[in-house]
Order: structure tokens, then C-alpha cells, then sequence
């Protein structure tokens, strides 16, 4: 299996759980959506990080900064889709639907290369 491949498959197990927490959250505990939300994506974020430290990126470091690195990097993709889905709907005039999908590519091809390159870099990832 491919880096990618495994960084595509933690981030579906890692939707399917967050999912999972905030509906738990909600129907299970009744909670407020804001805070099932804050929880399920507060535990994702979790989650993907020791999952791709691990399984994907196979990084053995014990530095305190690669979780800052993960969450910047993670602000930064989420803020390149956002700002990309602004530019296809109202400045290119995409399909919304379309717009989200293609948005969405580019937060996944951007947080893979950062975390590949920024955050999890080795010297097995000479290719960044």
C-alpha cells in the first residue's frame, strides 16, 4: 500500500469516527450540535495525527512541535479549500456541488504534501 493510499484510508476511518462522536455526542448524550461538533472534530484531529504519525508517515520522532506543525497545517489546507471554493463559485461560476468536490482535492493533495514534507518529514521523504 502507498503513503497516499494509507493517508486517503486514515482519513476516511478518521471521518467515520468523527462522525460517529459528534452524532454520539448529540443523540446519545444530547448535547448541542456546537459542542458535538467542537468534540468530534477535536478528537478527528486526534486521531488523524497519531494515525498518520504511525501508520501513513511511519515518524518515529518525539518532537512536541510536529502536533503544532499538524494543526498549522491543517488551518492552512482547510483555509486553501476555503479560499478555493470562494474562487470556483463566485469567481469562476462552478456547480456548487462540483466546487466542493474539487475544493476538497485540493485540501487533501495539499495536507498530504505538508504533512509529508513539514510536519512528518524523514529522510525516507527525500522526495519533498
Amino acid at each position: 500500500m502507498t503513503q497516499f493510499s494509507r493517508f486517503l484510508l486514515v482519513g476516511v476511518a478518521n471521518t467515520a469516527l468523527g462522525f460517529s462522536v459528534i452524532f454520539g455526542c448529540m443523540y446519545v448524550a444530547e448535547m448541542s450540535p456546537w459542542a458535538s461538533n467542537v468534540i468530534g472534530y477535536s478528537v478527528g484531529l486526534i486521531v488523524s495525527y497519531l494515525l498518520n504519525k504511525s501508520f501513513t508517515f511511519k515518524s518515529a520522532s518525539t518532537r512536541r512541535g510536529e502536533f503544532v506543525k499538524f494543526l498549522a497545517v491543517f488551518a492552512f489546507a482547510y483555509g486553501l479549500n476555503f479560499l478555493t471554493l470562494l474562487l470556483l463559485i463566485h469567481g469562476l461560476e462552478v456547480y456548487e456541488g462540483l466546487s466542493q468536490v474539487l475544493a476538497g482535492a485540493v485540501y487533501v493533495t495539499a495536507s498530504y504534501l505538508m504533512n509529508k514534507c513539514f510536519v512528518f518529514k524523514t529522510t525516507r521523504n527525500l522526495e519533498c
